[in-house]
């Protein structure tokens, strides 16, 4: 791609989430070029105090006029420069929010595999890395290389008034400066993408490294035996200098020839006055004026540099919020009494296929229980009722509707999804189970962990209701923290509930609880249940056999013992291992 065009696109791209912003972004430019125009005044007063002092002309009077005109210049440079800073800063802050807010709804409506394909690290990077690296293009470049570039064009358009021989000798250095600086830029753009890439690698495995630390050191490994962690940081480390001794070379000869403008235009511009071919006047005002290109143009010049990583953070945030959606009307639609029927459903993650033609209607308020060996695609089923995916092949109706016709908002009132593992926010429990239906009184909110048979442990507690359960409610229990997200089910109170064995990470004494919990949730209710623990469902309405995709059969307990021989393999297995 062409870089003027690459680096027009970026600007483009940005601006795009800038909204109502933009005004200030402009207004930034503006205030910057009014600076530009003032320092100029201070280039004037110095050559015109200097011509003054060379041929006796000046006077008290005209020190003092140029001096004042010099600190007006001064002042009012940076004056508008400070506000052009300030204004610029306020809407660059609010674009990156508007990015972050965008990412973060982007994540709402995505496909849930999206999400759980996608590793903490990335997300992190993209979301804060990444968005923090647009802060100084739009804080900076726009206003601060305007009027880094504005400043040496207007200084070389008076050079060329004043003589265009002292015009073309002041800027003599400075192409040959940046031609040699371009060398930076060999294979910029691959090793960019090597660079985020190194640093996405470097902040999921510290991530996983902090999240791991319990078992790092229970089985007494270091941070240097930890062979991902280290391997990333150095990685990172051995990337980032390899990339800069390559550039430091044209870097150092560029910044040193760039700014020697004295080298061709102070013996050039002598040799003219000693012929008399300009007075000193014109010869001290042009020596003056060529030494103040070379600073505005290099800080432009660092800006470059911006336009690449604007370029690659675009693309990188423009490829998560055009993944593609799920698609779901607005307007509410009526739903009739039955629950979920899945009609020749197939669904793939990639190219790889869990489910085949499945078939299966669930009983309104009666127990569906769905087992199989791990990986047949029972998890998949359920995540598809959630409408965290969309089918590929086939249908799912709810309420003889299909979900991808059902509004997302009222699809999640109609359900409750409770996991196996299922995730505790850093707040409070009270916050934690008004999760459910956040505008539930107190009352309302301890009703429900009574029924879920959590009140009492909670009482017990420091804070009470109000204890905070940590990172992803690392400072309880399994067992605790399915009955509180049990808890947040029943106080949603939804017609169906979706459940991922909930007994998971309960010792004995918990599942009894868990199964009260249970029973209480489910009256009335629709239930769906992933169960591994075969004894938990064998009084289910409905048991649904999958393996490879597929339903092997469905009926009652009786009915699967007497003639699924899967169901009856598991269900030996399971009796003998609950015997030991």
């Amino acid at each position: 791609m062409d870089s003027k065009k690459e680096k027009k696109s970026s600007l483009s791209e940005l601006l795009k989430f800038a909204g109502n912003s933009k005004g200030k972004i402009n207004l930034s430019i503006f205030l910057a070029i009014i600076g530009v125009l003032l320092v100029m005044l201070s280039y004037l007063s110095v050559a015109m105090l200097a011509a003054g002092f060379f041929d006796n002309s000046i006077t008290k009077e005209g020190v003092l006029k140029w001096s004042l005109v010099a600190l007006g210049g001064f002042i009012g440079k940076m004056l508008f420069t400070t506000l052009s800073t300030m204004t610029s800063h306020e809407a660059a802050f609010t674009i990156l929010k508007n990015i972050r807010s965008m990412l973060s709804e982007k994540m709402l409506r995505v496909p849930l595999g999206v999400m759980m394909e996608s590793s903490t690290g990335e997300l992190k990077t993209l979301v804060v890395d990444t968005v923090e690296k647009l802060e100084k293009p739009l804080a900076h470049i726009l206003p601060e290389m305007t009027s880094n570039l504005l400043t040496p064009i207007f200084i070389i358009i008076i050079l060329f008034v004043l003589d265009w021989r002292m015009a073309l000798a002041g800027i003599a250095t400075i192409p040959l400066g940046f031609i040699v600086m371009m060398g930076q830029m060999i294979g910029y753009k691959e090793n960019s993408s090597k660079f985020m890439k190194a640093g996405s690698d470097m902040n999921e495995a510290l991530i996983e490294y902090v999240n791991g630390i319990e078992v790092i050191k229970a089985f007494n490994q270091s941070s240097n035996s930890y062979e991902r962690f280290t391997k990333a940081v150095l990685h990172f480390r051995n990337f980032t200098l390899g990339w800069w001794r390559k550039c430091w070379g044209f870097a150092a000869a560029g910044y040193a020839l760039v700014p020697s403008t004295l080298l061709v235009s102070l013996p050039f511009g002598s040799m003219l006055f000693m012929k008399g071919s300009i007075d000193f006047s014109t010869f001290i005002t042009c020596i003056i004026l060529s030494m103040g290109i070379a600073g505005p143009l290099l800080a432009a010049f660092q800006f470059f540099e911006d336009f690449a990583v604007v370029y690659q953070s675009i693309e990188e945030v423009d490829k998560f919020l055009h993944i593609k959606e799920l698609k779901r009307p607005s307007e509410r639609v009526v739903l009739d009494k039955d629950a979920f029927r899945l009609e020749h459903v197939s669904f793939s993650y990639g190219d790889n296929k869990v489910l085949d033609d499945v078939s299966l209607n669930v009983l309104p308020k009666k127990v569906t229980a769905i087992v199989g060996p791990s990986g047949g695609g029972k998890s998949t089923i359920m995540k598809l009722m959630a409408g965290f995916w969309d089918v590929n092949e086939g249908s799912l109706l709810y309420g003889n509707k299909d979900i991808r016709n059902i509004p997302t908002i009222q699809l999640m009132e109609e359900i409750s999804y409770v996991a196996q593992d299922n995730f505790l926010f850093d707040c409070s429990i009270k916050e934690n189970i008004r999760f459910g239906n956040a505008n539930a009184t107190d009352e309302e909110v301890i009703n429900a962990a009574k029924s879920a048979c959590c009140h009492d442990f909670i009482m017990n507690l420091s804070k009470g209701y109000d204890t905070k359960v940590g990172d992803a409610g690392g400072k309880l229990s399994g067992g605790e923290r399915q009955r509180i997200t049990l808890a947040r089910a029943i106080l949603k109170n939804s017609n169906v509930i979706l459940l991922d064995e909930a007994t998971a990470f309960a010792d004995p004494e918990n599942e009894d609880l868990i199964q009260e919990a249970l029973a209480r949730l489910i009256k009335g209710k629709t239930l769906v249940v992933i169960a591994h623990r075969l004894t938990t469902i064998q009084d289910a309405d409905q048991i649904v056999v999958v393996e490879n995709g597929k339903i092997v059969d469905k009926g009652s307990q009786r009915e699967l013992l007497s003639r699924c021989n899967l169901y009856k393999n598991m269900w030996d297995k399971h009796m003998a291992v609950s015997a030991l």
